[in-house]
């Protein structure tokens, strides 16, 4: 948990009046929390143990974001400056406790859906994907440079026991049958394989989001949001597609909400030649990075669908890199 101190600090650095902080997550060595004032203001809150790279990556998120917000109008965080007019707070020393950097950005407005995404919900997401990805052509420079590229080796680089396990550097878990290690190593060659077909360019590359699924989207009356850009980085625009499409997948009406995705997107920019086929190695990559995450759990049943997704990674990335 983090040291009263640094959040005492943060909250003094940002200018932020007396409230109530509470925590939305703890994970990945960072600690993320809602803070409201006596105004009723919103504002969340990051902060994060010091690394090699912690500031770079915190700028360089915070210029994404408002690149997105003041050039081309989006309903993303918008960040809080601290006390000395940066966006990103110095260097909190918290003793045995390590070094912190803090980060705040404004509430962006609306709710998550669930039951109620339909198609016109889809179609509005289709056409918020676009614009943010269309403002790749104007992004300012440095940001690209700053982050990395979402693809398998980055992918190995985080998903330490998916990597050791595809390249028979460990044995498997306990509760990893031999069965889904092999699926694990077929999924990766094959994914490998259609990667490399794919075509190449600024028309179907540039920063991405990475992980926008609904859960990250904000509806409301006038207005689509997007939270969580973290984990932004370079790849392909399908994979953002990708990342919506693939929790709905399973429902009744799941083609009908793909559709109407793509036609809003299609409203904004125009989809790609090809752009089926990348979506679909976008979703076979999804669900081998989710096999990822379930393998770092210290049970694989943690969440009730985990052994799911790896008991069934092969079909699904058979079916979705052969249609």
């Amino acid at each position: 948990m983090i040291p009263t101190s640094v959040l005492r600090a943060v909250r003094a650095g940002f200018g932020l009046g007396r409230g109530t902080a509470r925590v939305l997550s703890t994970r990945f060595g960072k600690v993320c929390l809602a803070h409201r004032d006596h105004t009723g203001t919103r504002l969340q809150l990051r902060l994060v143990r010091e690394t090699h790279d912690t500031e770079s990556r915190l700028r360089s998120e915070m210029s994404w974001l408002r690149h997105l917000h003041d050039r081309h109008h989006l309903a993303v965080p918008f960040p809080q400056q601290w006390v000395t007019g940066n966006v990103v707070s110095p260097p909190i020393d918290a003793g045995d406790d390590g070094v912190w950097r803090g980060i705040a950005c404004r509430w962006v407005r609306g709710r998550h859906l669930n039951a109620g995404l339909d198609a016109r919900a889809m179609r509005r997401a289709g056409e918020f994907l676009a614009r943010m990805h269309r403002a790749n052509r104007d992004v300012p420079p440095g940001i690209v440079n700053a982050r990395p590229t979402w693809w398998i080796p980055r992918l190995f680089e985080l998903a330490a026991t998916l990597r050791d396990l595809v390249h028979s550097t460990v044995a498997p878990p306990a509760d990893v049958p031999a069965g889904v290690v092999s699926d694990l190593r077929h999924a990766h060659v094959a994914l490998v394989a259609a990667h490399a077909t794919l075509p190449v360019g600024e028309h179907v590359e540039g920063l991405i989001h990475t992980d926008a699924h609904w859960q990250n989207l904000r509806f409301n009356q006038w207005r689509v949001g997007l939270v969580d850009f973290e984990d932004f980085a370079t790849g392909r625009f399908m994979l953002d597609v990708a990342c919506l499409w693939g929790k709905v997948e399973e429902r009744r009406n799941a083609r009908q909400l793909l559709d109407a995705t793509l036609d809003g997107y299609a409203s904004v920019s125009p989809l790609p030649q090809g752009y089926a086929r990348d979506l679909h190695v976008m979703l076979a990559f999804r669900r081998f990075d989710y096999a990822g995450w379930v393998l770092s759990w210290p049970r694989r049943d943690v969440h009730a669908w985990g052994p799911g997704v790896l008991s069934g990674l092969r079909a699904y990335v058979d079916h979705h890199l052969t249609v």
